[in-house]
């Protein structure tokens, strides 16, 4: 038989408080939640799973999770028919085809730093609008991702592609393209075929050159190819009328075309590459409003100098 230890008695007492302050917790939480809501954040409270009192918000719209320890996503979440927008980032999702299948009416899922290495090969049943899978391990992905007709934000940033994926060629509806920080060799021809794009975004990859398709974009504003491997700019690149922010900073660039017949520009960067020359008619283009031109190999004299400090170009 065992003895009597007091020292049992107190952790016994303990876990008791434990269990009552945790129970209140609880029942707190449940009668503090409006079930008329619309927006309910419960980051960064180790939840290990999506409580189920949720699912009584009937006209919840966003539901922000970010920051807990959630794996897989309930059933009863297809029951929110209100539910636009689900924030998962910073999360441990394992992201399953079940899961998929009850996140298939969100709109808006961010699902950023999982640690996902593998989409499941029903993603196409998705109808969301913008899909954010940065900083995962993704590395290739299932033909029904082309099956994502609503589409129009892509964000892969930080995963490890070494190139642009096929099925991306069927997403014409796609506003928005973001393969930042992968090892992106090259940008697909196919990325011309999508003309609907307003927004891509390729730095920190090792592209050597910008492919003819890309003139077709008749609606890109802006075009993000800083940290690669450019030695030079195509000519029709100033045809690209509706370009407003050009990034190129950071590559092996000798010369530039003339960028000031570009009618939108107003945003270049071409910081740390080896041009010879000042790009004096960007300097003075109409409605420039950023323009970064330093660590190249022209010279300036002292009164150019001055002439930059008062435009307010960062040279």
């Amino acid at each position: 038989m065992q003895r009597y230890n007091p020292a049992m008695r107190k952790i016994s007492y303990i876990s008791i408080l434990v269990f009552t302050l945790s129970l209140l917790a609880s029942c707190a939480t449940n009668r503090l939640v409006d079930y008329g809501v619309t927006k309910l954040s419960l980051s960064n409270q180790n939840l290990k799973r999506i409580p189920s009192y949720i699912k009584r918000c009937k006209n919840l719209e966003t539901l922000n999770l970010e920051g807990n320890h959630i794996k897989h996503i309930p059933a009863w979440i297809t029951e929110l028919d209100s539910l636009k927008e689900i924030n998962l980032n910073k999360n441990q999702m394992r992201l399953t085809k079940a899961d998929i299948r009850h996140l298939a009416k969100v709109e808006r899922l961010l699902m950023t730093d999982n640690g996902i290495e593998k989409l499941p090969s029903n993603i196409g049943i998705l109808q969301c609008k913008c899909l954010v899978l940065a900083r995962n391990n993704i590395s290739a992905l299932p033909a029904s991702f082309g099956d994502l007709k609503n589409i129009r934000n892509i964000i892969f940033y930080e995963n490890d592609f070494s190139e642009i994926p096929q099925p991306i060629a069927k997403l014409t509806s796609l506003r928005e393209i973001d393969f930042y920080k992968n090892h992106v060799k090259e940008i697909p021809d196919f990325i011309g075929g999508l003309e609907n794009l307003e927004q891509i975004f390729m730095a920190f990859n090792e592209i050597e050159c910008i492919p003819d398709t890309i003139r077709n974009l008749k609606n890109l504003k802006y075009l993000y190819i800083h940290h690669n491997k450019l030695k030079f700019l195509p000519d029709w690149i100033v045809e690209m009328d509706r370009l407003e922010r050009f990034g190129v900073g950071y590559n092996q660039l000798l010369a530039l075309p003339d960028l000031a017949k570009m009618k939108s520009l107003n945003d270049f960067d071409c910081e740390h590459n080896l041009l010879d020359e000042c790009p004096w008619s960007l300097v003075e283009k109409p409605g420039m409003e950023i323009l970064v031109i330093r660590d190249n190999y022209f010279k300036l004299t002292l009164e150019e100098e001055l002439r930059l400090d008062s435009l307010n170009v960062i040279y």
